[in-house]
């Protein structure tokens, strides 16, 4: 009937610890990486801006101050664009990691049963 052996139980036990341990540091390096990257890519855009401001602040014609404030605007849309491919492919490659650490075990009767089934359409 019930085949849940104090061993069963350890051993789920463990799997579940190992599981949530690996998703940890899984999360702990996104994060890591996602603030790394928003400070970095923030830094140069405020170096970008200082020198467009030096630029602006030296032109002798306003058609000077404005093409070097538009190609900051160029700068700036080019660099968060990067920024956020960047953590779109950081955001994927960790949701794949989840789904591996967490997919269940082939053969695992309890998974399998806890799976929701998907609906058939009707024909």
């Amino acid at each position: 009937m019930n085949d849940m052996t104090p061993d069963k139980i350890k051993d789920l036990l463990e799997s579940a610890i190992k599981s949530n341990t690996s998703a940890w540091v899984a999360q702990s390096k996104y994060f890591d990486d996602l603030v790394k990257r928003n400070v970095a890519s923030f830094a140069a855009l405020t170096d970008s801006r200082v020198e467009s401001l030096k630029k602006i602040s030296e032109s002798k014609t306003f058609n000077e101050a404005f093409e070097a404030n538009v190609a900051y605007e160029e700068t700036v849309r080019s660099a968060l664009q990067n920024l956020y491919e960047e953590n779109k492919k950081s955001w994927e490659v960790l949701q794949s990691e989840l789904k591996t650490i967490y997919a269940p075990a082939s053969g695992d009767k309890a998974a399998d049963t806890a799976a929701p089934k998907k609906k058939e359409k009707a024909a």
